[in-house]
């Protein structure tokens, strides 16, 4: 059973924390003590390095990908985190309920029918691969969750597909009808434009005025939705090709329906109808990895406690898990305050960081039931947190005093913790760190705290 503590001492604890970074810079590694005055008694206060940090790469998993505003798409392949692929479902719907695209006596023919992808950036390099385009032909379901790696039926002859270079900062230049039914040339926000068979415009055109264009539910009987993937390669060489982003919710993110109206006397009007994806539409990310030759999958395969470099891969791909195995022999026979418990993740550049390193990352415990879960100190904020890249140190900070003091006080079952990418369901960022056996910088934690006597 652990003591129970007179008020004041509690006190003193908590005043020592507050003017404890007054005396920092005093300072010293291993144990140095700082002694601050007080009035009547004195209260010490240590630093330490000695905690030690266990680090492990892991396979992750499954990340919940759905009503996501950002759809992922495209292979990349590097030596360091094998092969990634994204693949991204949505749901074109009506522009308005009861859409009637021609009148009775008049005759509609699909001039072209384009699915327009609005850039949201991308990472890897900008060579040319080749896109997909599929029907969904099974329900899909908004009130349902879709993780990282769900499987949906879909065509098995795709509607279309282009072999593009991305051109992310480049308007497009399309011929679009007006109100008076002539053709305009109008400059579009950069995007991917894939046409797609005229079969799929005849068959909406074929339903103009009819139930399956009166709302929503109705037109996902006739169209449940598109699945967007890069065709395969198996030429694929280290660091080529991208994972795509775009923007699933933005206004030019569409399916373009264009179309001819041939009235009863011959006159012929140009027509567009857009279809736009918003967010009542079933919109969802799929991830395959894999690591056969890669870096990282030595890694995976090590049966050493500790590795040299750890690994955090995006889109549900690896993560590094941590633990601090002498920390409870450490302080078994101390009670003590932790003021600061600094965890300092160092970050390997050169070849490993080519198109960047994640922006941030998250840090979450590991429960008994192995589910990931807030730590306290994240409910603290962000700026108390930490967890953004420093360019200038290239480290991550966290500050996890509330986690380890509750590791101390053996108030928690965690099972340590683990790394994973902030948004990893919607962008493809990763980082090599250096681990708790590299012999130069690596993953450290700065513990500052008072023993309470």
């Amino acid at each position: 059973m652990r003591k129970t503590y007179r008020i004041d001492k509690v006190r003193k604890a908590i005043l020592l924390s507050a003017s404890f970074f007054l005396f920092l810079f005093a300072c010293k590694k291993d144990e140095t003590k700082i002694v601050p005055g007080f009035e009547k008694d004195k209260a010490e206060a240590e630093y330490s390095e000695n905690v030690k940090v266990s680090t492990k790469t892991v396979l992750g998993d499954s990340v919940m990908a759905d009503n996501v505003a950002v759809g992922l798409v495209g292979l990349y392949k590097d030596s360091v985190f094998g092969t990634a692929e994204a693949s991204v479902y949505f749901q074109p719907l009506l522009p308005s309920s009861y859409l009637t695209l021609g009148e009775a006596n008049e005759t509609l023919i699909v001039d072209s029918l384009v699915l327009s992808l609005i850039y949201d950036g991308g990472f890897g390099d900008s060579s040319n691969q080749t896109f997909e385009v599929y029907e969904v032909i099974e329900e899909l379901d908004l009130s349902k969750s879709y993780p990282s790696n769900t499987t949906v039926n879909t065509s098995s002859i795709p509607l279309g597909d282009k072999t593009f270079e991305p051109k992310f900062s480049e308007k497009v230049k399309v011929m679009e009808p007006n109100r008076n039914g002539d053709i305009d040339t109008v400059s579009l926000n950069p995007q991917l434009r894939i046409r797609l068979d005229d079969e799929l415009g005849t068959r909406i055109l074929d339903k103009s005025g009819q139930a399956e264009l009166e709302n929503n539910d109705n037109f996902k009987t006739l169209l449940n939705g598109l699945k967007v993937s890069p065709k395969e390669n198996p030429s694929l060489s280290n660091n080529q090709d991208a994972i795509i982003y775009f923007a699933l919710t933005s206004s030019g993110t569409r399916l373009n329906l264009y179309y001819s109206v041939v009235k009863a006397n011959g006159d012929t009007l140009k027509r567009v109808e857009y279809f736009p994806v918003g967010t009542q539409s079933v919109r969802f990310n799929t991830f395959k990895h894999d690591y056969t030759n890669a870096e990282v999958e030595a890694s995976l395969n090590s049966t050493e406690e500790d590795s040299v470099f750890t690994y955090v891969l995006a889109m549900g791909g690896v993560q590094t898990e941590i633990n601090f195995p002498n920390i409870n022999e450490l302080f078994k026979k101390n009670e003590v305050v932790v003021h600061k418990a600094e965890l300092i993740l160092p970050v390997i550049n050169d070849s490993y960081s080519k198109f960047g390193v994640a922006k941030s990352l998250i840090l979450a415990s590991k429960n008994e039931n192995g589910d990931l879960t807030f730590i306290p100190d994240y409910f603290e904020g962000e700026a108390y947190f930490g967890g953004h890249y420093d360019r200038d140190k290239k480290v991550y900070k966290f500050n996890i005093s509330r986690y380890i003091q509750d590791i101390i006080n053996e108030k928690t079952n965690s099972r340590g913790l683990t790394i994973i990418p902030s948004g990893s369901a919607i962008n493809a960022s990763r980082v090599v760190i250096q681990g708790a056996a590299n012999p130069n910088r690596k993953i450290k934690l700065n513990l500052f705290y008072s023993n309470i006597q």
